[in-house]
């Protein structure tokens, strides 16, 4: 009997609300636990060039190796998981970068933790798409915004948590074993959270569900690259690519900023850190809820122009050497402007169609990530001439480009998923 696209509908009362709270904390603990590995490296700068005898210019080729490499996981595990289910290949992600960080507690020399961090980037490029695939396949279309942003918002505790380790540990080694936890998320992942339901039922109308062999018309390459879907992932790469710079820039060398150009002290600098983490955490929450009523791209529009207006006068401040707390300031607002990240989740979500859903979004957020990833070493380059807080302010330009190229791309808020689509 030949499957019709109505026999494997899944509707959205598909999932009971124990499923659900299982998939936004699986696509949570994914996220934030992602988040806590891959901003060790940040945190902890001036401890790791010290060990290795290198610069902190020279460190900047560790964020982009790492950062590099999450685009290219993202590729490849997006799309095992629209060969192979959200669920199974999630917790391949989390195993990954999970193992690969705590390796690198034990990393010789820099060689060797190079590659380590360029492991953990491939595990780590692999689980945003791959959480939020089964994230918006199992939440309510008029609540998806809002669940995104939850889930987006997951990675300010870890990130404080972070904080927390990096500024108890003596030796920055053990903060990377403490890396090593997510690993205990990839087991109850796999345990107790369910599949997509959208996904099984594609595979029930190709064939069976229960076996590895990925089937033949399950979202092949050529579909992901036709004509509407390519506009889709160069613009949304591009979208990405953006918000990525201007993020990359300020986070990966403000804590070194903080401490070695404005002389803040070690504990001023980590409660500038908790500040900035919560104030994000409320705006990637509210992005999200504001994203259900007001649309994906105005909400990205309203978060980016406050932060474009912060980067300013922190460009601004930064070149009349402006008063600490002023600089501080700007610093916070910025971080309130990130709220549009939680809205790529949902966003690129519902612009692919659930053969490709993973592979898609995973595409635009990981190679725009990629992309991005060398905004950390010119900001190093930079600072040999105009300070680090020269080539921070190099992110405003960054969210200029996002917010015109956001135009371009289609608004389907509240969309409802089904198996095809």
């Amino acid at each position: 009997m030949v499957a019709t696209k109505e026999s494997i509908t899944v509707s959205e009362t598909g999932y009971t609300s124990a499923e659900r709270r299982k998939v936004i904390a699986a696509a949570g603990l994914g996220w934030g636990l992602e988040f806590f590995d891959l901003t060790l490296v940040a945190l902890l700068a001036v401890q790791i060039s010290d060990d290795f005898g290198i610069s902190l210019a020279s460190l900047g080729i560790v964020f982009t190796a790492q950062l590099i490499a999450t685009a290219v996981g993202g590729i490849i595990f997006g799309r095992l998981a629209d060969l192979y289910g959200r669920k199974r290949v999630l917790t391949w992600t989390i195993w990954i970068f999970g193992l690969a960080t705590f390796a690198c507690a034990f990393a010789p020399n820099l060689a060797v933790f190079v590659v380590l961090r360029v492991i953990t980037g491939l595990g780590v490029g692999g689980e945003w798409a791959v959480g939020f695939a089964l994230l918006n396949e199992a939440w309510s279309p008029k609540r998806r915004g809002l669940a995104g942003g939850a889930v987006q918002a997951a990675i300010w505790p870890a990130y404080a948590l972070a904080i927390f380790v990096t500024g108890a540990v003596s030796d920055w080694r053990h903060a990377f074993i403490v890396g090593a936890f997510p690993i205990l998320a990839a087991v109850w992942v796999r345990r107790t959270c369910p599949e997509s339901r959208q996904w099984l039922a594609l595979q029930r109308g190709e064939g069976t569900a229960t076996t590895l062999e990925p089937k033949a018309k399950q979202g092949s390459l050529a579909e992901l690259f036709d004509p509407e879907n390519l506009r889709i992932l160069v613009v949304g790469t591009l979208v990405v690519f953006g918000a990525q710079y201007s993020y990359y820039v300020y986070s990966s060398w403000m804590p070194t900023y903080l401490k070695s150009d404005l002389g803040i002290s070690a504990d001023s600098a980590q409660t500038v850190l908790y500040v900035s983490a919560a104030i994000a955490l409320v705006s990637y929450v509210a992005a999200g809820a504001a994203s259900d009523h007001l649309g994906r791209r105005r909400t990205l529009l309203l978060f980016a122009t406050v932060q474009f207006a912060a980067f300013v006068a922190f460009a601004a401040l930064n070149l009349i050497d402006g008063s600490t707390g002023l600089i501080v300031a700007t610093y916070f607002v910025i971080s309130f402007g990130l709220g549009y990240f939680a809205i790529f989740g949902a966003w690129f979500g519902e612009l692919f169609a659930t053969p490709i859903r993973a592979s898609g979004s995973s595409f635009c957020y990981s190679v725009g990530r990629g992309f991005a990833s060398f905004g950390p070493f010119i900001v190093g380059y930079l600072a040999a001439d105009y300070g680090l807080g020269g080539g921070i302010s190099t992110g405003l330009i960054a969210v200029l480009f996002m917010m015109a190229l956001s135009l371009l791309l289609a608004d389907r808020r509240g969309r409802v998923i089904t198996a095809i689509d």
